[in-house]
């Protein structure tokens, strides 16, 4: 399954179809206030994803901790963009293996086989393992053809008959679900009604569209 980590999920705040905002123009000071409302949701946004990784213990290739945002405001109307690692609802709900299914038995993902990976994802895995922060753990030498249980490789084919055990385990195994996303967004996000209706002055209603 090629997970390409340059593509982002992404949430918006717009009263094209948040709620019953209507069609005015912000003033000057409102949508300063306003921005700097949406500024203030976007780094907690950012502080309760770290907390999520580190309470779940979650450890992914990649860069699954950046956060970035963006703000695009018009005479009336006002975005946030929050993205993130697009693989990061991979982990969130976890895939099925394509042998067996127990780590994620309702995930709506699963690998098709235990072999092919792109070159983007091997990279990422790659570069995972050489952070220490993957653990190789072999029980079949004859089957997976590594050596050891997490021991560091320095040979060049030692590392890359360690990063085919790792990508073998991941695929035939699947991606345990540790659903950090939702709570996320639920937590950064509690409250904000009330703050925009007293920027705005108008009655609002927030639906998150992912």
């Amino acid at each position: 399954m090629p997970i390409s980590i340059a593509q982002s999920q992404k949430i918006n705040l717009d009263n094209g179809f948040v709620g019953s905002v209507g069609s005015f123009n912000f003033s000057e000071d409102v949508a300063k206030q306003l921005n700097a409302l949406l500024i203030d949701r976007a780094e907690l946004f950012k502080e309760v994803w770290l907390e999520q990784l580190n309470s779940k213990k979650i450890i992914a290739s990649g860069n699954i901790e950046n956060v970035d945002y963006e703000i695009v405001q018009s005479e009336s109307s006002a975005t946030l963009n929050i993205s993130f690692p697009y693989y990061a609802k991979f982990v969130d709900k976890g895939v099925k293996g394509a042998i067996s299914s127990k780590n994620a038995p309702n995930s709506p993902y699963k690998f098709k086989n235990t072999f092919a990976m792109s070159p983007d994802g091997r990279k990422s895995i790659a570069n995972w393992l050489r952070s220490g922060k993957a653990k190789v753990r072999t029980t079949d030498v004859k089957k997976y053809g590594a050596k050891g249980i997490e021991r560091k490789f320095k040979k060049i084919s030692d590392f890359d008959r360690s990063l085919n055990t790792l990508i073998y385990n991941i695929k035939a195994y699947g991606i345990k679900k540790r659903d950090f996303i939702e709570p996320t967004i639920k937590k950064s996000l509690e409250g904000f009604e009330k703050e925009l209706g007293e920027a705005i002055g108008k009655t609002i209603t927030i639906n998150i569209f992912k």
